[in-house]
């Protein structure tokens, strides 16, 4: 999912996020990711940090803990069994023994 949706499953209101600018440069994310804001849904300091587009409010930090985070896994530009396969085969091609783990169910969505 994309950080607003993400924003919208946690319950989380752009209003009460703090302004970020539109296109954060890298060094930006980190230096906020730095500062260890508290997770807007959970309050516990937050481990990543990236910027969601409301139309309403503009761009906005979105900071989430672990937890949240894990609960609101970003959207894999390939579907998780597409991107297992070609993992594999990289991992076959260099020679490299790979083991992947997934939970019972799979992913989200799969």
């Amino acid at each position: 999912m994309n950080g607003e949706e993400a924003a919208r499953k946690l319950g989380v209101d752009p209003a009460s996020l703090s302004p970020a600018p539109p296109a954060p440069r890298r060094a930006q994310t980190w230096a906020r990711m730095q500062q260890e804001p508290p997770c807007p849904a959970c309050g516990q300091p937050s481990r990543t940090s990236g910027v969601i587009h409301d139309p309403d409010h503009g761009p906005r930090w979105f900071d989430r803990c672990r937890e949240c985070f894990l609960a609101t896994p970003p959207t894999l530009p390939v579907p998780p069994t597409r991107f297992l396969e070609e993992l594999r085969e990289a991992a076959a091609d260099a020679r490299l023994r790979l083991h992947t783990y997934t939970d019972e169910s799979g992913w989200e969505g799969e």
